[in-house]
C-alpha cells in the first residue's frame, strides 16, 4: 500500500496528509474549496476555531470517549508540532501551559457539581497568584488551573500542515486538487468530475458534506478581538456557568478569540445580535479591559456532528471514514487518525511514538 486518496482537505485531511507523506506515502487530496478560503466562505470548521485543547472541559459534553481520545491527542500534538518544525522551521502555534477555569462566586455550587462530574481534583488558584499570572482577570472570580492542557493556533496550523505536506518531498509526496468536485467514492476509487481515480486506500474526511452518514451541521459563532494596549492574557480561559459556554483564547500575535455559540441550525448567515451580546458581555465581565477591545472580525461556521455528537470512524472496502468531530476537532483529530491508521496497518511517527511509550 503506497498510493492513497483523501477526500476533504480540512483539518483531518491536512493533518493526515502531512503525517502520511512524512511516513513515505504518496497522497492525492481532493478539496472542494480553495487552499486558503476567506472568512465568510463555506470552509472547513477547522479554520473557524479557537484551538483550545481541553480534554477535561470536553468531558462534560462528550463523556469518556472524547476525554480519552483528547488525552491521547495531547501526547501526539507535540510530536506533530516538532515534525512540522523540522520541515518548515516553524510549528503550529502549540502551547501546553495549562488552561484556567473561572467561575463567579454565585456559581460556586454549580462549579462544585461540575468538577465532581468531571472527576477533577480541584486546583484552586489563590487571589495573589492569579494577580501575578493573569493580572487582567477580574479578581472576584474563582480560578482553577487545569494542567497539561493548552492551545493550538488553527489558522497557522492549517496553513503549515498544508505547506509541510508539499515541502517534505524527501519521503512521500502530496498532490493537492483544490476546488475539486468529487462525485462519489467507491471503495478505493474516487470519481472526480466523472473521472475515475484509483488508489490503494481512500480516506473520507468530508465533514458536513457527508449527509448520507447522518452528519448535520451545528452553527458556531466566534469573535476575534484586538485588545487595548498593555492587555495581558497568558492562558486560555473557560467560564463555568449554568447557561453560558464561553472560552477566551489568546493568540501568538496578541489578539484574542472569544467563542462560541452552539446552535442547532444549518445557517451561515452573519453573527446575530443575541450571540454578540451574550459572548462579548461575558468576555468583558471575565476580563474587564476587553471593554476597550476592537472587533477585528466575527466568523460563523458549521461543525459536523453525528446523531449523538460523538465521532464516527470506520473502515469498509478499503475506505476509512472519520467524521462527526463536532466541537472537538483539534482535540480529537490526532488520536482518531492514529486509531484508523493502526487498524489498517499504516505505520506513522504517531504509532511509533505510542509503541515507544508503551515499552
Amino acid at each position: 500500500m503506497k498510493n492513497l486518496g483523501i477526500v476533504g482537505g480540512g483539518l483531518l485531511g491536512r493533518l493526515a496528509t502531512f503525517v502520511l507523506v512524512n511516513a513515505g506515502y504518496n497522497v492525492n487530496v481532493y478539496e472542494k474549496t480553495s487552499q486558503n478560503p476567506p472568512i465568510g466562505a463555506r470552509r472547513s470548521a477547522g479554520f473557524s476555531s479557537a484551538g483550545m485543547l481541553s480534554p477535561l472541559s470536553e468531558r462534560e459534553s462528550g463523556g469518556e470517549e472524547v476525554f480519552n481520545l483528547g488525552t491521547k491527542s495531547m501526547t501526539l500534538w507535540p510530536i506533530i508540532n516538532n515534525l512540522v518544525k523540522k520541515v518548515l522551521g516553524v510549528g503550529l502555534g502549540l502551547k501546553i501551559q495549562g488552561n484556567i477555569f473561572v467561575s463567579q462566586p454565585q456559581d460556586m455550587a454549580f462549579s462544585d457539581r461540575l468538577f465532581d462530574k468531571l472527576r477533577y481534583k480541584k486546583n484552586l488558584i489563590s487571589t495573589n497568584t492569579i494577580k501575578k499570572i493573569e493580572p487582567c482577570l477580574d479578581h472576584n472570580l474563582k480560578c482553577w488551573l487545569v494542567e497539561n492542557e493548552g492551545q493550538i493556533d488553527p489558522l497557522l496550523a492549517m496553513r503549515n500542515l498544508y505547506l509541510a505536506s508539499i515541502t517534505n518531498h524527501s519521503v512521500g509526496k502530496a498532490n493537492w486538487s483544490f476546488n475539486a468536485k468529487v462525485d462519489h467514492i467507491d471503495g478505493a476509487t474516487i470519481f472526480v468530475d466523472e473521472k475515475k481515480n484509483e488508489f490503494d486506500w481512500v480516506f473520507d474526511f468530508r465533514g458536513t458534506g457527508a449527509k448520507e452518514l447522518g452528519i448535520r451541521g451545528v452553527r458556531g459563532e466566534i469573535f476575534l478581538l484586538i485588545p487595548p494596549k498593555n492587555f495581558i492574557l497568558n492562558h486560555p480561559i473557560r467560564l463555568i456557568h449554568p447557561r453560558v459556554k464561553i472560552y477566551i483564547v489568546p493568540k501568538i500575535n496578541g489578539e484574542v478569540i472569544v467563542g462560541a455559540t452552539e446552535i442547532e441550525v444549518e445557517d451561515y448567515s452573519p453573527v446575530s445580535v443575541r450571540s454578540t451580546l451574550e459572548l462579548l458581555n461575558a468576555a468583558q465581565i471575565i476580563l474587564p479591559e476587553l471593554n476597550e477591545a476592537r472587533i477585528k472580525n466575527s466568523d460563523v461556521n458549521l461543525r459536523p456532528a453525528s446523531e449523538d455528537n460523538l465521532p464516527l470512524y470506520s473502515t469498509v472496502a478499503r475506505t476509512s471514514c472519520v467524521n462527526g468531530l463536532f466541537r472537538h476537532g483539534w482535540l480529537l483529530a490526532p488520536a482518531l487518525l492514529d486509531s484508523i491508521f493502526t487498524d489498517i496497518g499504516i505505520k506513522t511517527a504517531l504509532s511509533y511514538q505510542i509503541e515507544k511509550s508503551i515499552k
